[in-house]
């Protein structure tokens, strides 16, 4: 049985990730997943101005607990056990990381983010998690 890393940014080519998943898992059974949301940090200046460290922690927390929403609830109604975690970082490294960590042996993500710039970015982070792993990824539209 395999461990899963999943990367979710609430976007639909995330859920297609997971609903891929859970179809496969009839033929390929899963042990675990682990639910993965990143967080961009945001950079210094006007955004983060007047905030305090523990304002900003509580903001990616906030936001990855709304990305991992959806992925959380389709794995929780199909009964398959799961970890779900925010990490803050670059996207494609920390994917790569925590599928180190946590000892994935597959990686499924969607091929593309929320947003037609945060698209072209999401594409680039499939891309870059292709060429950093040596684990198979599988990429869902």
């Amino acid at each position: 049985m395999k461990r899963i890393l999943i990367p979710v940014d609430g976007s639909q080519p995330a859920i297609h990730a997971v609903q891929a998943l859970l179809a496969a898992r009839a033929y390929d059974p899963v042990e675990r997943v682990d639910l993965l949301s990143v967080q961009i940090p945001l950079k210094s200046g006007k955004i983060g101005r007047g905030l305090s460290q523990a304002e900003i922690d509580a903001y990616y927390q906030d936001e990855g607990r709304t990305a991992l929403q959806e992925a959380s609830s389709l794995l929780s109604q199909a009964g398959v056990p799961f970890e779900a975690r925010v990490e803050i970082g670059a996207a494609a490294d920390t994917i790569v990381r925590i599928a180190d960590e946590t000892g994935a042996d597959e990686i499924y993500m969607g091929s593309r983010g929320l947003g037609s710039v945060s698209s072209l970015f999401m594409g680039s982070v499939a891309t870059r998690v292709l060429h950093l792993t040596e684990l198979p990824v599988t990429l869902v539209k």
